[in-house]
């Protein structure tokens, strides 16, 4: 009648273990949010610096940082790789540091900003890759579940920039158009 449960346990209800009525699981604390490019769920990430001026060693200028901004920009460089070859090959960590204000902010003062913000962009190549996948593997359910998710994503981060003015009111993605806004 009464079995011996995992832990040696009897499975009474006077059992202290047991009496519970509800399950009580321990939940993972609150600000660990999800990724939204991957599926961890980590507190880990890279730390700034708590001081807002740049380090000792960084003898370049403000100005000569904008203009090596503008330069890279005029090559076709996005803000992301703009900032990882003044790293590389400047010897800027921060270009906020720096110059007080970050690269896309001076990119938006001298005109030259990408039309798309640069997440967005990538999301939607994603996207067009993987349609373009999809019509030469027709049964390829995974990757069109995958689809799915990454228009999702592009849908929401469209709202998000749309509410913030960064993005014009009417624009909207379009699976079949969208591979002229990568091109």
């Amino acid at each position: 009648f009464f079995t011996r449960g995992r832990f040696g346990s009897s499975g009474r209800a006077s059992d202290p273990v047991r009496s519970r009525s509800p399950v009580r699981r321990r939940r993972a604390p609150r600000g660990n949010m999800g990724r939204m490019y991957g599926k961890g769920k980590g507190m880990a990430s890279s730390a700034l610096p708590y001081r807002r001026k740049p380090p000792a060693w960084v003898k370049m200028k403000p100005d000569d940082v904008t203009d090596h901004i503008c330069k890279l920009a005029k090559k076709g460089l996005t803000p992301s790789q703009i900032g990882v070859t003044l790293r590389d090959s400047f010897g800027i960590p921060q270009v906020g540091t720096v110059t007080g204000s970050k690269i896309l902010r001076i990119l938006k003062t001298n005109g030259l900003a990408p039309t798309l913000p640069e997440d967005l962009y990538y999301l939607i190549k994603k996207a067009v890759a993987m349609r373009k996948h999809l019509d030469k593997n027709r049964k390829d359910k995974d990757s069109k579940f995958r689809l799915i998710l990454v228009e999702s994503r592009i849908h929401r981060l469209a709202r998000y920039y749309k509410r913030v003015k960064s993005l014009p009111a009417t624009w909207k993605y379009v699976s079949a158009t969208a591979s002229a806004l990568v091109a």
